[in-house]
């Protein structure tokens, strides 16, 4: 009986279980499709844009948008420009150039011939404003005529690049034609001035598919590619964060990254990322370089302050310490001049060190504390008149005034850039006066007359040049390694110094007299390095050891190989594929040969 009663109670059971469940099923909604699956996170060198970094930083994206980086192009429409596009003819050189009316301007182009070039873009906004067109196979070109910001005045390229106003005669289609390879923005502008830019430059056909992410030095030209970087955080994943943070990098690590731009540079290397190899990917100007620096280290052209910040004894110092790349704005709210983090005349900036100094102004000065003379900068800093005499920087090499140099070699000095209706010669007395020990302490007196020395290959340079070369400073070891090449010095023994710019700098004074010391060099890890000792190796230098390797296929195969190489990252680099051809020929391999002798005259047309 209990039997039975179970048995039918879990029947009972059972159907009203099977009937709720059908009216359950029978009343349910259509489930929703299952979601997407993710799409796979962005590679590390994929670049967002500095908007995708506005979403969670933008405070900092709004006061990045009014600095110098944020505007250094932009597209032309006339409202840019510090002078109108109104249709007046400046004349340079003997030669009619006429601006506008509009985006055009009208002027000499290649062949001589007379035509109206669009004006597409304007670069600058403090010092300089330069404009650029594209000419047919796609190269950007900087046009001739600039304009001087402050004082709103044309002036001819001619006098930027040769200090002016210049009466000199450029002929048509050569070097420094505005057209010809001096002013190409693709090969040479627009990596420093864009983000994730690719020259796309095509060895065969001579022309240009330039590409860029962004019209303006972007978050990730200081931070590196930030597509990973910002899907990590929508995902909150646990992915490596590739952004870099030049904060927590060491101080030249960190400095580097606005060396890439801010030096004097040799992009050897595409792809370069702050916090990697910078002297792998650049070749960097140094003390050699007498178009660009005084032989006191400091500013003669635009050197972009990379080397006077490398050299300075005021360090070592961050750029950081004194700039901020976001900007910064002062006490009513309007943004700094230089993206400086306190304003110029402000003391601060250096008396937070310099403690002592602050404590009695007066003293230290000569001049009354609330005055011009008494600015930190005004002294140490001093404006350096720069571009042909059209623009002005300030001393980064934070140095102690020299009236000796001026003296002795004509060189700047900070009392007449305040003092300009003086007699030249009337602030030495003063300076001796106030500082009498000045020149004995100031290191800049005999480095200026060791690398004039250098310069003009004085025999009685070797001597302290040599010294020079056991200096701490990296820059002015490699000064001296460059410059000795012209002396009967063995210079072995630097192509082993720690920094690269010595390692670089040693090259061509080592082939000389040691090619085979160059050999090893041809499989250094720096692509910059290996660049150096093949184009050292394959060029008819003034040598009487050519024969070296004309003698050796073997080492010719390998130079030609480190060559191929770079033609690969820079295939817009003519001398390359000039010592590419003539390698091929030595080997007589003529097809190649006289394919990288092409590519060379497509770039370089006016060499026959």
């Amino acid at each position: 009986m209990r039997t039975t009663a179970l048995a039918l109670g879990l029947a009972a059971l059972a159907a009203a279980w099977l009937t709720c469940r059908q009216t359950a099923v029978a009343g349910d909604e259509p489930r929703p499709p299952k979601p997407p699956p993710l799409p796979a996170p962005p590679g590390p060198d994929e670049f967002a844009g500095s908007e995708a970094c506005a979403e969670c930083h933008g405070d900092l994206h709004a006061r990045w948008s009014k600095t110098a980086h944020a505007l250094t192009i932009r597209d032309f429409t006339g409202a840019e420009s510090a002078r109108p596009f109104d249709g007046e003819i400046f004349t340079a050189r003997d030669v009619e150039q006429r601006l506008g009316p509009g985006p055009v301007m009208e002027c000499e182009g290649p062949g001589g011939e007379t035509g109206r070039f669009p004006v597409e873009k304007v670069i600058g906004i403090r010092r300089v404003q330069m404009f650029t067109t594209t000419l047919p196979g796609g190269r950007i070109q900087v046009l001739p005529v600039f304009v001087e910001v402050p004082p709103r005045k044309w002036f001819d390229y001619a006098d930027f690049i040769f200090g002016g106003p210049s009466k000199l005669e450029i002929p048509k289609d050569s070097a420094y034609s505005w057209y010809g390879p001096h002013r190409n923005y693709s090969s040479r502008c627009g990596m420093c001035h864009m983000t994730d830019y690719a020259i796309g430059y095509d060895p065969d056909a001579g022309t240009y598919a330039t590409t860029w992410k962004e019209q303006v030095v972007g978050c990730e030209g200081c931070h590196g590619p930030a597509a990973l970087h910002a899907d990590k955080w929508r995902r909150l994943s646990d992915l490596r964060d590739p952004v870099v943070n030049p904060v927590k990098l060491a101080v030249e690590r960190a400095n580097e990254a606005c060396a890439q731009c801010h030096s004097e540079n040799l992009l050897v290397k595409t792809g370069f990322r702050p916090g990697g190899d910078f002297y792998g990917s650049f070749e960097v100007a140094g003390l050699e370089d007498e178009r660009h620096l005084h032989p006191d280290g400091r500013a003669k052209e635009l050197i972009h302050n990379h080397i006077p910040v490398l050299e300075s004894r005021c360090g070592p110092i961050r750029c950081t310490k004194c700039h901020d790349p976001h900007g910064h704005a002062d006490a009513g709210g309007r943004p700094i001049p230089g993206d400086l983090m306190r304003p110029l005349d402000d003391d601060w900036t250096c008396t937070q060190c310099h403690e002592g100094v602050a404590k009695d102004l007066a003293a230290h000065t000569h001049h009354a504390p609330e005055s011009a003379g008494s600015r930190c900068v005004n002294c140490h800093m001093p404006p350096l008149v720069i571009e042909g005499g059209h623009g002005r920087v300030r001393d980064h090499t934070m140095s102690i005034p020299s009236v000796e140099n001026t003296r002795r070699l004509g060189l700047p000095n900070a009392c007449r850039t305040c003092h300009l209706t003086e007699l030249p010669g009337w602030e030495y007395p003063h300076f001796e006066a106030w500082y009498p020990d000045a020149h004995a302490r100031n290191h800049r007196v005999p480095l200026a007359r060791t690398i004039a020395g250098g310069r003009a290959r004085r025999p009685e340079a070797k001597g302290p040049l040599l010294e020079l070369l056991a200096d701490p400073n990296p820059v002015y070891r490699a000064g001296a390694a460059s410059l000795l090449a012209w002396y009967d010095t063995d210079l072995r023994p630097s192509l082993l110094d720690a920094h690269p710019l010595v390692r670089r700098a040693a090259i061509e004074g080592v082939v000389r007299r040691h090619p085979d010391a160059i050999e090893p060099l041809l499989k250094d890890a720096s692509l910059a390095l290996r660049r150096a000792a093949a184009i050292a190796l394959a060029s008819r230098r003034e040598r009487t050891d050519y024969d070296f390797i004309a003698s050796r296929a073997e080492l010719r195969g390998r130079v030609a190989r480190v060559l191929e190489e770079c033609a690969k990252e820079r295939p817009d680099d003519a001398d390359v594929h000039f010592l590419l051809g003539t390698l091929y020929r030595m080997d007589g391999r003529t097809d190649d040969a006289n394919r990288e002798l092409s590519r060379y005259r497509l770039l370089r047309p006016w060499m026959k």
